[in-house]
C-alpha cells in the first residue's frame, strides 16, 4: 500500500475522505444536524487547506482513500485525525497509515483521542498497541464523550 505525505493539491480528496469517514464513523454519537454542519466536504477541505498552511501538522494519504494526521506536542506526538473511506475498512489501509505515522514520528509518547463508544475504532488502536490511560474529556462533537489513547515507540 502506498502512503505517503499528502501535498496541497491533495486537500480536496482528503476533504472528500474526512467527510464521507466521518458520516459513516461517527453516525451513532453526533447528531444529524452537527454532521450537516461539520462533515460538509467543501468545508472540511477548507479546513485542512488552512492547517496544511499553517505548517504544524503532518498530512499522510493513503492510497487516495485514507488520511492521517499528526502534530507534535511538546516531548509527546497527538495523532490528531485518522480518517478511510468505508470501502478501505478492514483492508490494511489504517495499519499502513499508522505505521507510518509512527515511524515517522520516532521514540516518544503517542497519543489519541476517540469516542468512548466507538468500540471499533478502539479495538483498531488497542490492536496497535495503544492503552486507554483512563483520562476522558467532553467532545466539541455534542458532548460525547472521549477516551485517550497513549502509546510508548
Amino acid at each position: 500500500m502506498v502512503v505517503r505525505y499528502a501535498r496541497f493539491e491533495d486537500m480536496k480528496q482528503l476533504g472528500h475522505i474526512m467527510s464521507v469517514s466521518f458520516r459513516t464513523a461517527f453516525a451513532d454519537y453526533v447528531s444529524q444536524q452537527t454532521m450537516d454542519a461539520c462533515a460538509q466536504e467543501d468545508n472540511c477541505a477548507a479546513m485542512l487547506e488552512g492547517i496544511y498552511r499553517e505548517g504544524k501538522m503532518h498530512f499522510l494519504i493513503g492510497e487516495n482513500s485514507g488520511m492521517l494526521v499528526w502534530q507534535k506536542v511538546q516531548d509527546s506526538a497527538e495523532i490528531v485525525a485518522i480518517h478511510s473511506l468505508p470501502e478501505s475498512w478492514g483492508t490494511g489501509l489504517g495499519h499502513a497509515m499508522l505505521e507510518e505515522a509512527l515511524n515517522q514520528i520516532g521514540n516518544q509518547l503517542v497519543f489519541l483521542w476517540a469516542f468512548k463508544e466507538n468500540k471499533r475504532a478502539r479495538r483498531f488502536y488497542e490492536k496497535h498497541g495503544f492503552r486507554w490511560d483512563g483520562s476522558e474529556r467532553v467532545s466539541k462533537f455534542d458532548g460525547a464523550l472521549e477516551v485517550r489513547y497513549v502509546k510508548e515507540i
